[in-house]
């Protein structure tokens, strides 16, 4: 049996699998968040977790997503997303030191949703793929030969940052700054990267300024019941939404020519989503046979893709595939 996590901003999930990604059980706690709590914390979380199960069950190894880009030989996490008390931690060690010789495996979190589709899902028959979940972010994972490619600086995948509608202008915003992080607590949302533009969270921003209300009481389902509605304003935000990241999908196909490009995230639930997609992707086929070969579907997986993309992550990394 392996014990598995998915690591969160507001929950750490954790089940119980087998070698062939079966639940057995599974169910959550609060991620240590509050303030005056930090990575020890942490720790003892999952090694609380890890002794209760080891006394009903043989647990052949821990399995982990995180947020942040993930160093998965040295076990350091880099960024940590909305865990800032991991970055530069060497969590592998961390968790060696405190659970003795137990084989762990971590890898980010957007990469193990993509590692879940290569494994048993939309991807299951093709060796190089391209999955984009979107949620506060667009993350996701490039596979080359059914595995991850993380690039020289673990970025390789992180589509929130690909610079979309930047003008020299944007520029003066941030030259005197280090990163976009920077400027973010008098900007709320940069404009002119990508998950401004195509993320849910970016969207649902939109929505909620189109609407004159506070960002907290717009969500998904909202913005899809207005637009059935007859919402014109909000019926042209999701096209945008859909024609951006269409060709979003139209530029990673030319730069890395994969089998199939995924679409995933919790949104991703709304047929109409990926149908919208899938709508201008066809459109934009039409411009050269060039791109006559692009397949974009939607994932197969979504509340345990984590679960089950960590776990192949550990297979992979022990050889136990």
């Amino acid at each position: 049996m392996y014990l598995v996590f998915d690591v969160g901003g507001t929950f750490v999930k954790y089940a119980l699998m087998d070698a062939e990604g079966e639940i057995i059980k599974k169910d959550k706690l609060p991620t240590p968040v509050k303030p005056g709590q930090g990575t020890a914390d942490f720790v003892e979380l999952i090694a609380g977790i890890y002794e209760d199960y080891k006394k009903e069950y043989d647990i052949e190894g821990i399995a982990m997503d995180l947020p942040g880009q993930i160093d998965v030989e040295r076990g350091i996490v880099y960024g940590g997303g909305g865990l800032k008390y991991l970055d530069g931690a060497a969590l592998g060690d961390l968790l060696h030191a405190r659970l003795g010789d137990v084989r762990i495996a971590m890898e980010n979190d957007g990469k193990c949703a993509a590692l879940a589709e290569i494994w048993k899902g939309n991807a299951s028959d093709c060796q190089d793929a391209c999955v984009l979940a979107f949620g506060t972010g667009v993350g996701g994972g490039v596979i080359k030969d059914r595995k991850i490619h993380r690039g020289n600086h673990l970025v390789a995948g992180e589509l929130s940052y690909s610079l979309d509608k930047m003008t020299r202008a944007d520029i003066c915003k941030i030259q005197n700054s280090e990163s976009i992080e920077g400027v973010r607590e008098t900007i709320e949302i940069m404009p002119f990267i990508a998950s401004a533009q195509i993320a849910t969270y970016g969207v649902t921003l939109q929505a909620a300024n189109l609407k004159k209300l506070p960002f907290e009481e717009v969500d998904g389902v909202k913005i899809y019941q207005w637009a059935e509605q007859g919402d014109t304003e909000i019926q042209e935000l999701l096209e945008d939404w859909y024609f951006n990241i269409a060709k979003l999908c139209c530029n990673i196909y030319v730069f890395y020519d994969p089998d199939i490009i995924l679409i995933g995230g919790g949104i991703s639930a709304q047929p109409l989503f990926t149908e919208g997609i899938q709508r201008y992707v066809e459109q934009l086929k039409k411009i050269s046979n060039i791109f006559k070969g692009m397949r974009v579907s939607a994932c197969k997986f979504l509340n345990d893709s984590n679960l089950l993309g960590a776990l192949y992550h550990y297979k992979q990394m022990f050889g136990d595939v």
